[in-house]
């Protein structure tokens, strides 16, 4: 009778004559199309499937893939990953470029403000009317997409709602403030914010000229604004005065609790700021 056959993918015992020892050698299958993922038995019917998969994974793993650009992340793909997925994998697909106008809306319908202003921040992707509105909706209730949105380049027709916006939210004492501003009249903001504050002109432009963004906030929170008028005069002092004051992201929490406080306690810390030893 003939030797049975063993199945190539069984582990085989073979003799090793040099120690008298008996290993097991072993072959891991690969994985081809029409295999099944182990976990959930769904069949990996394409290369794009298998891709889609490894980039589902959790997103420390998923990364690499994510911000490469391989070209089987098709707009199917990115779509079933934007189904599948959550807020961390979102905005690694909103920084890729190019992205096809059915992700955009796609990851627009996620409602992660930090997927939206991550969107905002990627000057690689075209925007049409209805995502301008979107980003303009979303922009007034997160200071982060605010930002995102007023620091593109384009973005023209939510910015323009932002600003409206701005201007019907603001009483007219401050709507001066912002139109010096907004003209690039710096000299006369500072005026107005002096009178207005009862400080001492000369003392409110050196504070207002430093590379911190929290003597604009006091100064912005001590006249009666909110956070986000805040971002909005802050990217417009920052067009007046070489990009400064920095905002960096990992500040806007700590500067933008600077609006928690009473315009008079505003008032007193900026003016202890202007003038220490008073």
């Amino acid at each position: 009778m003939p030797a049975p056959q063993l199945a190539p993918d069984l582990d085989v015992p073979v003799a090793r004559p040099d120690s008298g020892r008996t290993t097991v050698k072993t072959r891991a299958p690969a994985v081809e199309v029409g295999d099944t993922d182990g976990r959930s038995g769904t069949p990996i019917h394409s290369d794009e499937d298998l891709i889609v998969r490894l980039c589902g994974m959790p997103v420390s793993l998923a990364a690499p893939l994510l911000q490469s650009a391989l070209p089987t992340l098709t707009p199917q793909a990115l779509l079933a990953l934007v189904a599948a997925t959550g807020e961390a994998h979102h905005r690694l697909i909103a920084a890729r470029p190019g992205l096809d106008w059915r992700v955009i809306k796609a990851l627009f319908r996620s409602h992660h403000d930090s997927v939206i202003a991550m969107m905002a921040r990627n000057l690689r992707l075209d925007f049409d009317a209805e995502d301008e509105a979107a980003f303009a909706r979303r922009a007034a209730a997160s200071p982060d997409v605010r930002a995102a949105v007023l620091a593109h380049p384009g973005l023209k027709h939510a910015k323009a709602s932002l600003r409206q916006d701005v201007t019907q939210t603001t009483g007219h004492g401050n709507l001066k403030l912002l139109a010096l501003l907004r003209g690039g009249e710096t000299a006369g903001f500072v005026r107005e914010m002096s009178r207005r504050l009862k400080l001492e002109p000369a003392g409110l432009s050196q504070a207002l000229s430093s590379p911190s963004p929290v003597p604009l906030a006091l100064a912005l929170c001590a006249a009666g604004l909110d956070r986000a008028v805040f971002l909005h005069v802050v990217s417009q002092w920052q067009n007046h005065h070489g990009g400064e004051p920095r905002l960096a992201e990992g500040q806007k929490p700590l500067i933008l609790s600077v609006f928690s406080l009473a315009p008079e306690i505003a008032r007193r810390k900026l003016a202890a700021l202007i003038n220490p030893a008073g």
